[in-house]
């Protein structure tokens, strides 16, 4: 007894020296590898700080619409709008001078301009003489245009010298708005701007800051143990390393749930108060503004009735499925539970569905209820020739009523979530005390009165677990109803809430679809799965068995 106290000691000694020098190697490995990375990115992002009022003065694209508020060929679009459209033109005189400024024109010199703009900054020059020589080229080239449209050079220099008249605030305007996203450069705007494969130190970039931070964390964590160890004695650091070992078994299980459940979580519910949010590149996103925007649009805005359709079809499967799911699973596994020399046979069959692919099973569903050549069909064929009842459905079609489609996704689901249901139940059964079962024979009672004194009773945690594990999992049904509706259950208005937020998350911003709409649905049924799971555990106080 005491060598095996001796050593435990030992070994929580060891446990402490192993992690301060685990601590500290990892920790002056990583903290460089960040600040390599922060500095990294330093760079790129005075790069980039040098690049935007490049970028800005050549807002205009050719070939795309003009933005007629950004850049030197907005300025210049903007003056001889002003100058030449009068408000007396038809609109078939106004629009064809505004697409003559854009195509003979800004988009005609654009190349040139942006040539100008880019060998300008390159040589160091200012931005108010780049300014004023891209202007020029505009100039000269309106000139020309103006002349040959049969403008006196009394018009086209009124034209002209009003563009030379703005221009010292023109120019004071785009400096200060480039100057100003220049300042404002984040993360986001430096790493959009680069390509991943072609970049060197990529990813120490985007994640520098983190690492260097870990790499902190844990330097601090070795001159804590480190300091802990210098003041403590024998006794005491064989206590520290008991401590610790618990935090060894636990830390794969707190890291993957910190990095795979707590971090997308959060993320979900600061995106959905981010409103029109999408995602631009390399895992950034950007949006419109902070508000409950997305909130309001899933449940109150143009199409909130499909969202509205899919919290229904959700609610409705969660109530048909789990109930009878848990009351079907407590028979079959009384049946598997007693004695018998078919019970592995049996048990294989009801467990087979868990280890076959959803969407294969899902395939063979939709075969079978299939209108025209489903085995359902075939089978209710038979009773309609023998007692004429027209028996025959359209089962998963657009035209077919409500509950129809609506049994099928029923079925299916009970069907497949039944096997699990089965094993828990199961497992729940063979804790049971047999001393129970036979004190009650002897006393006479019958196999009904002890299923429902002895059996229920003693199994109502486990079927408490089982409603509340099966709820939390129809709410989130989306494969089933994918695949017997072929991806489109919107035909047949089986849309689920799940399949509502993947279709939001798949399709692009477009006013309807938002990455933003997608996480604010998200966190409505996260908020509907709480409150149900906490309605369940208060309900269950009353008839589970303590």
């Amino acid at each position: 007894m005491a060598n095996a106290k001796k050593t435990r000691t030992r070994r929580g000694i060891r446990r402490v020296l192993v992690h301060i020098v685990l601590f500290a190697l990892l920790g002056l490995i990583l903290t460089p590898v960040g600040i390599f990375g922060m500095a990294k990115y330093s760079q790129a992002k005075d790069a980039r700080r040098h690049d935007i009022p490049v970028d800005y003065f050549c807002a205009h694209e050719n070939g795309k619409e003009l933005p007629t508020e950004m850049g030197i060929s907005g300025f210049i679009y903007r003056m001889l709008t002003e100058s030449i459209v009068t408000p007396d033109m038809s609109e078939g005189e106004a629009s064809d001078w505004t697409s003559f400024f854009k195509d003979r024109i800004i988009d005609n010199k654009y190349h040139d301009v942006n040539k100008l703009i880019v060998e300008g900054f390159a040589a160091g020059k200012d931005e108010e003489t780049i300014i004023k020589e891209a202007v020029d080229v505009y100039v000269a080239r309106i000139e020309d245009r103006l002349s040959r449209r049969d403008m006196d050079e009394e018009q086209i220099k009124a034209v002209t010298g009003g563009i030379y008249a703005e221009l010292p605030e023109e120019s004071a305007r785009l400096i200060g708005e480039a100057n100003a996203l220049a300042d404002g450069a984040d993360m986001q705007s430096v790493l959009t701007n680069l390509n991943m494969s072609s970049t060197p130190n990529f990813m120490l970039m985007r994640y520098g800051s983190a690492i260097l931070i870990i790499g902190v964390v844990l330097l601090l964590l070795a001159a804590l143990l480190a300091f802990l160890w210098a003041r403590g004695d024998y006794d005491s650091r064989a206590k520290l390393g008991r401590i610790i070992e618990p935090f060894d078994y636990l830390l794969p299980f707190m890291v993957g749930v910190a990095v795979f459940t707590l971090y997308p979580m959060i993320r979900v519910f600061i995106m959905s108060f981010q409103e029109r949010y999408h995602e631009v590149k390399f895992g950034f996103g950007e949006g419109e503004g902070w508000g409950f925007g997305n909130y309001w649009f899933v449940l109150f805005g143009p199409s909130s009735s499909d969202f509205l359709r899919s919290i229904g079809n959700t609610a409705l499967y969660v109530l048909f499925t789990v109930p009878i799911t848990a009351a079907l699973a407590i028979v079959i596994a009384y049946l598997l539970n007693q004695k018998s020399k078919l019970n592995p046979l049996f048990q294989t069959a009801y467990f087979l569905p868990m280890v076959t692919t959803a969407t294969a099973i899902g395939l063979v569903w939709r075969l079978m209820f299939n209108t025209e050549f489903g085995l359902i069909n075939s089978m209710l064929s038979s009773i309609e020739r023998f007692f004429g009842v027209p028996t025959m459905q359209d089962w998963l079609k657009t035209g077919s009523p409500k509950s129809i489609p609506m049994t099928v996704l029923v079925v299916y689901g009970i069907w497949s979530s039944l096997p699990f249901t089965t094993i828990l139940l199961l497992s729940g059964l063979q804790n049971i005390d047999e001393s129970l079962y036979t004190v009650a024979k002897v006393d006479g009672s019958k196999p009904m009165r002890i299923f429902f004194k002895i059996t229920v009773p003693l199994l109502s945690p486990t079927i408490g677990l089982v409603l509340i594990i099966n709820s939390i999992s129809a709410f989130k049904v989306y494969t089933e109803v994918f695949v017997l509706w072929n991806g489109s259950p919107q035909d047949a208005h089986m849309e689920t809430v799940t399949y509502y937020i993947l279709q939001n998350i798949k399709m692009p911003l477009d006013g309807t679809h938002s990455l933003g709409y997608a996480a604010a649905a998200a966190m409505i049924l996260f908020a509907i799965i709480f409150a149900f799971t906490m309605l369940q555990k208060l309900v269950q106080r009353k008839w589970v068995y303590q």
